[in-house]
């Protein structure tokens, strides 16, 4: 995952566009947006996508966090808002999210998960896991 590798100040950003790109690019879109609403509807779907979330973005990310149960954490953190961002954005295409520019979403973005990754543990607030 070239997102996770760079300076910790601007790791938000590059996830964010990593991730956009993957939901604006044709030959994963579709695919992208199925996957995230059979999640939701179907249970064979809603477990593969737990899987591949917890197998493997939240390991990968985890693990440049340096692992444990904070770290993954934070991972979740990072991928609830852009799970959710996907959702309103890309499946539910609702305004204003689904009318910005990418950029003006990575502007938004990006400083939180920026924040959630690599914050103080006592500033985010995390329990002692």
């Amino acid at each position: 995952m070239a997102a996770l590798e760079g300076p910790a100040d601007s790791i938000g950003e590059r996830m964010v566009r990593v991730y956009l790109k993957m939901w604006e690019t044709p030959d994963t879109a579709a695919s992208m947006r199925v996957m995230l609403q059979s999640a939701t509807s179907n249970s064979d779907a809603h477990v593969a996508f737990r899987t591949f979330m917890q197998d493997y973005v939240l390991t990968a990310v985890s693990g440049v966090l340096g692992g444990g149960e904070q770290a993954r954490l934070r991972a979740m953190l990072a991928a609830s808002s852009l799970v959710g961002t996907a959702m309103l954005r890309y499946v539910m295409a609702v305004p204003p999210l689904a009318t910005l520019d990418g950029e003006q979403v990575v502007a938004l973005l990006a400083p939180t998960l920026t924040r959630y990754l690599t914050a103080d543990a006592d500033e985010l607030g995390l329990p002692a896991l």
